[in-house]
């Protein structure tokens, strides 16, 4: 499991984490939300050791992030990042680079790589973008393809920094759907969200972020009681139950 424990981080001189507790619980979707500039990108990166942090303790299952090495990080948490290259490669040899924290020296990919490709592109909806450029594919295309590259690494927590993005309707459902799951599947998924009502809908925890600390952190109905969507976000959350649970929806102040 990834903790965090009274985590602080800088960048550029300014304070952008300030003492964060959160834990990543394997079987759970956690919902990350918050205005711009909260932190929630830079919380994902802290958490990976791709941005230093200032203070407090990071441990993957109880080993300290600074004792592991990138690759065995990348053997337990994927990530796909909100920003992202475009190499002039395919969707299929993209997708095949999430195979490499399983590779040995020299690197050479077996059949059971190829089949964990297979499987990430079908899961994440992209196979038939396999044998692509992705510098044809739209951008909601190629979200698809690294969503798949993150779930081709098949580690125990996944993290994904807003994977709706350029996403229609239709497909930022089959996404969260997606990360239900990999959850009942006994991974832990962390989803960094802007749309508040997609977030509720999903997670089983939703922590808000708010100036780099953490607000507050409980279930989606414990949240809605609370003044803290309010206060946070400045709108009003509402509810309906329908046959497939709770839908909520927001409305200005």
């Amino acid at each position: 499991m990834l903790e965090l424990s009274h985590v602080f981080c800088q960048y550029a001189g300014r304070e952008v984490l300030r003492d964060v507790t959160l834990s990543f619980t394997p079987g759970q979707v956690l919902g990350l939300v918050g205005p711009n500039g909260s932190g929630k990108s830079t919380l994902l990166k802290t958490a990976l050791g791709i941005q230093p942090k200032s203070g407090g303790t990071i441990t993957l299952d109880g080993v300290p992030l600074e004792r592991l090495r990138p690759k065995e990080i990348a053997r337990q948490v994927s990530y796909l990042p909100q920003f992202r290259s475009v190499p002039d490669i395919t969707a299929w040899r993209l997708v095949l680079h999430g195979r490499f924290p399983h590779l040995g020296y020299p690197r050479r990919y077996r059949q059971a790589d190829y089949d964990a490709v297979s499987r990430a592109l079908e899961a994440a909806g992209a196979l038939p973008l396999a044998d692509r450029f992705l510098g044809t594919l739209s951008g909601g295309q190629r979200q698809k393809v690294y969503l798949a590259m993150a779930l081709a690494q098949e580690s125990g927590t996944v993290l994904m920094d807003e994977p709706t993005t350029y996403l229609d309707i239709a497909h930022q459902f089959q996404v969260t759907d997606l990360a239900r799951q990999l959850a009942e599947q006994g991974k832990a998924v962390v989803l960094v969200l802007h749309d508040l009502p997609l977030a509720f809908r999903t997670a089983d925890q939703v922590a808000v972020l708010r100036e780099g600390e953490l607000a507050a952190l409980g279930q989606p109905e414990e949240l809605y009681d609370s003044p803290v969507i309010p206060k946070t976000f400045g709108v009003t959350l509402h509810r309906l139950e329908t046959a497939s649970g709770w839908q909520y929806f927001c409305e200005p102040g």
